[in-house]
């Protein structure tokens, strides 16, 4: 009976580790995802995260786990995600895997769009295009499609994109 138990638990464990597997692969590295999003010529798309934060796992599960919201990170933006804790509240291995101070924010789950070189995509003085909170996929898709349609309209001509 016990050896079935085991089976049981370790199939489900290994199914639910295998689902993991199934979402964006994010890169954690500002610096990384900074020169592959100039040799791409895309958006960067920071999803700001937390080990406090309600909605972080659910939208990694569900949100983020859907195959077109997927394609369309990987075909209009570079994905990158970053603790949003500093230091010694940081539940991250590595430092390059906590945000930088410039990019902190206040609540989580947070998403930002910025150019290759942390250029924003919003008008001259303002803040970067940030949204806050818990988001579906096809939402998501909506953002991703309007800060593509920033990123060209702005910077376009800078990294040699027709509009």
């Amino acid at each position: 009976m016990r050896k079935i138990a085991f089976l049981i638990l370790f199939a489900i464990a290994l199914f639910a580790t295998e689902n993991d597997y199934v979402n964006v692969k994010w890169l954690t590295d500002v610096e990384e995802a900074k020169q592959t999003a100039q040799s791409k010529k895309k958006p960067i798309m920071l999803f700001m995260h937390s080990v406090n934060c309600y909605y972080c796992p659910i939208m990694e599960q569900k949100t983020f786990s859907n195959k077109s919201l997927q394609e369309k990170i990987y075909k209009d933006t570079v994905p990158l995600a970053l603790d949003n804790a500093s230091d010694s509240d940081s539940i991250e291995e590595s430092v390059n895997d906590q945000a930088p101070e410039r990019f902190i924010v206040s609540m989580t789950p947070a998403i930002y769009f910025m150019g290759p070189n942390e250029e924003k995509l919003s008008k001259k003085g303002k803040e970067h295009m940030v949204i806050y909170g818990f988001w579906t996929a096809q939402e998501l898709k909506e953002w991703i499609d309007d800060a593509k349609r920033r990123f060209i309209k702005l910077y376009g001509e800078k990294y040699g994109i027709k509009k």
